[in-house]
């Protein structure tokens, strides 16, 4: 071997030893941060409320009626981890999605690389501004009271049922708006207007920096975590060596998943764009970033909510100057609030070591994952009490006769610091190419062996009567129920929103799964179809 050859395979373990011991470091102090002595019964919350009680709703806070629920996923290109995307959702009950930008060219090799995630601002918009017009089709109209969830294209996948996300989306609304008015004077004579109706998704950093986006955040703004203050050991809210902002508290906007009214969304995208066609004048039409501009109008609405505090409560708690001058006059309440205990959707960034896909009733192997991470004794205990009542998709697809196991017996995903089963997965954690999960865990989820089965049941329901998505308790001893929109009765396929159609009489127009999600480069010559991937049985398409 030559003495450069040496030199260099010296050099190649010194690097390799470094990492180790970096490695090793971080695994350690981890462990050491996070290990602490914790009862059993002790909530997630920070404040007296037990962890089986986050799910409860307040029926005389909850309005009677009937609503529509919808999905939409802004998408410009066919893509398999799309079609996950879309096909989770069909499995396990919810309205087939509406497509928004499809086919829209965004110059995503160009230097325009931001276009296609600021489309979702302005598509998301445009499909707000006209479904709820008097003259849309009345199988696809939106009330302003309708729930609507955007959610991004390529990396989320569904695990649990429509249900226990309705369900999750009041009784986070309801604990939000005691917050709020715990934070009022009771004797101000000014009144108190803050409610929550917008639910974002949340991560750990606040995220895009100045130096990734124009955009301005207003960290400092944002409230604290309701979450316990020693979630991750006595080290809670501090920077970690290996990965720095795993010890943080979720509390930043991420941008991945947002539902709300439909009313209460239009202003709020309208507000959004606003502010995004501002940014864009002042920096040469160069954005790279739609969650800088979500995050700022959040951080305005919390800004807005400190000074009308100050002007009840006649005192100052720290708005500058030039906040107050820009709060003075105007509105800036939203009625945004953010996902805290990611049960709505979890974005793995910051966090990719936090959780897999375990059974709930495998108290050992749960022991086994908490104690690696430094949680003594486990948190993680149970099926969720919303899950717990929730409807088993499996069972649709049983054969007679065939034992069904609960929701105990199925693989979720969940989190053993904050014991959330989320709705929602985000895959957004990339670095060391972490974006592999996409693929590599598809098969884990409780519903990839019985996709198929799951999909052609939905997809072949053409013309039964639609069954509510949830039904929930309400004012007045009614209920407050949750439908598909008219248009799933016959068109069971995910649906195109052209905003040229909306008035048409022919509604939405449907689009095939072999245009949905096949790879962008993709011909029947190909060697592997997008069938291949996503339910991986040999049996070709749907």
């Amino acid at each position: 071997m030559s003495a450069s050859s040496r030199k260099m395979l010296r050099s190649t373990r010194a690097k390799l030893l470094l990492v180790v011991g970096l490695v090793g470091i971080y695994l350690l102090a981890s462990m050491q941060a996070a290990n602490f002595t914790q009862q059993p019964q002790d909530p997630v919350l920070d404040h007296d409320e037990s962890t089986s009680s986050r799910h409860d709703i307040d029926p005389e806070k909850t309005p009677a009626g009937d609503r529509r629920f919808v999905v939409v996923v802004p998408a410009d290109d066919p893509n398999p981890d799309l079609c996950k995307v879309v096909t989770s959702a069909i499995a396990l009950g919810y309205p087939s999605p509406v497509v928004l930008n499809w086919g829209k060219d965004f110059n995503k090799h160009g230097k325009d690389f931001g276009s296609s995630h600021l489309g979702k601002i302005t598509g998301t918009l445009e499909y707000l501004e006209e479904m709820t017009r008097s003259d849309a089709d009345d199988g696809d109209r939106l009330s302003d009271d309708d729930l609507v969830l955007v959610v991004d294209a390529y990396d989320v996948w569904f695990q649990l049922p429509p249900e226990v996300m309705l369900r999750r989306y009041h009784a986070q609304n309801q604990e939000a708006d005691r917050r709020l008015e715990a934070q009022w004077p009771g004797s101000s004579p000014v009144e108190q207007t803050m409610r929550q109706s917008i639910i974002v998704s949340t991560q750990k950093r606040c995220w895009p920096t100045p130096k990734d986006s124009p955009s301005r955040l207003h960290c400092h703004a944002l409230p604290e975590s309701p979450l316990r203050r020693d979630l991750y050991g006595p080290g809670t809210d501090t920077r970690s060596l290996l990965n720095p902002w795993h010890d943080y508290r979720p509390r930043f906007l991420n941008s991945g998943t947002i539902l709300g009214p439909a009313g209460d969304m239009r202003r709020y995208f309208r507000r959004v764009k606003e502010k995004m066609d501002r940014t864009l004048a002042a920096n040469g039409g160069r954005l790279a970033s739609d969650q800088g501009v979500f995050a700022e109008v959040l951080g305005e609405q919390e800004i807005w909510r400190t000074w009308r505090r100050d002007r009840a409560y006649n005192s100052s708690s720290g708005v500058s100057p030039e906040e107050a001058v820009m709060m003075a006059g105007a509105d800036f309440e939203f009625g945004v609030g953010l996902d805290y205990s990611q049960e709505m959707s979890l974005p793995t960034n910051y966090e990719e070591h936090d959780g897999q896909f375990v059974l709930l009733k495998d108290e050992d192997r749960i022991e086994q994952l908490s104690h690696r991470l430094g949680i003594s004794p486990k948190r993680l205990s149970g099926v969720p009490s919303d899950l717990a009542l929730a409807h088993n998709p499996l069972r649709d697809v049983a054969a007679a006769g065939e034992a069904v196991g609960g929701w105990d017996a199925m693989p979720v995903y969940a989190d053993f610091f904050t014991t959330a089963v989320p709705v929602i997965l985000h895959h957004n954690a990339y670095r060391l190419g972490r974006k592999y999960r996409r693929t590599q865990w598809w098969s884990q989820t409780w519903f990839f062996p019985h996709l198929r089965a799951l999909l052609e049941l939905r997809l072949n329901a053409r013309g039964e009567a639609p069954r509510p998505l949830a039904t929930l308790p309400a004012r007045g001893g009614g209920s407050l129920t949750y439908w598909a929109p008219a248009s799933d009765a016959t068109k069971k396929h995910p649906r195109v929103f052209e905003a040229d159609e909306v008035a048409g009489g022919q509604g939405l127009a449907e689009l095939e799964f072999g245009e949905l999600c096949r790879w962008p480069t993709e011909d029947e010559g190909s060697w592997r179809h997008w069938y291949d991937e996503v339910f991986r049985d040999g049996k070709g398409p749907i």
